[in-house]
């Protein structure tokens, strides 16, 4: 929890305890307190006037950095455009020409972020399955093979089948029914062909934003990246 709190902090440069608060809204006040107050004793963080600053020097020597190598080459403001855009969604060409920044440039962003978004739901996909094993409906798009779960009402993806030592059960009528509608609802703003390749990431992409306006959409990704 505390890497993760000092990446964010790495990439916000410079932010009060308030903001951080609230877009890691899943971290309790007194912990998130305990996390800076430990980060300021081994100064990773600069504390003044009631400013936080991420310590560029320390970092330097502690190779902390735990992005992608793309990253380094684009300043905070870009970065942070890229993530509202991507939030937004706003499409990737139309983000090449607000920005000035290529094509494969924004698609290596997108692509990250689906990655982590598709990441943290099936690390939350294999804690239900470890308790509750279920065996997954299988879904084609093109030469694309998923698997799908549902757990608590909330639809799950994965791009290979899971599998136990321990008996799996099936989905029950009103599950697969479930199943069904939120895939149809995602499957329409995810089947392009350009999709195809990594279809698992767009899916995923399309579930997490279903229900969630701009401000929830952006708070939970900077928690997951």
């Amino acid at each position: 929890m505390k890497e993760r709190i000092l990446r964010l902090c790495k990439r916000l440069d410079k932010f009060t305890f308030e903001e951080v608060l609230e877009i890691t809204e899943d971290i309790e006040e007194q912990d998130l307190k305990n996390i800076f107050v430990n980060l300021i004793s081994e100064n990773r963080l600069i504390h003044k006037n009631g400013i936080y600053f991420y310590n560029k020097q320390i970092a330097k020597t502690k190779q902390i950095n735990q992005y992608p190598l793309f990253f380094q080459f684009h300043n905070k403001t870009e970065i942070e455009y890229i993530l509202k855009g991507f939030c937004a969604n706003i499409e990737v060409l139309k983000m090449k020409d607000l920005l000035g920044i290529s094509k494969n440039v924004i698609d290596k962003f997108y692509n990250y972020f689906r990655t982590q978004i598709y990441e943290k739901q099936k690390q939350e996909l294999l804690k239900y399955y470890d308790k509750n094993p279920k065996i997954g409906l299988e879904r084609k798009f093109m030469s694309a093979k998923i698997y799908l779960y549902l757990y608590n009402d909330n639809l799950f993806v994965s791009d290979k089948k899971l599998f136990t030592k321990n008996d799996e059960i099936k989905h029950s009528e009103v599950e697969r029914l479930k199943v069904k509608n939120i895939y149809v609802r995602s499957f329409r703003k995810a089947q392009n062909r350009a999709f195809a390749y990594k279809f698992h990431l767009h899916l995923a992409e399309e579930i997490w934003r279903y229900g969630k306006d701009f401000r929830k959409l952006y708070k939970t990704l900077n928690i997951y990246i």
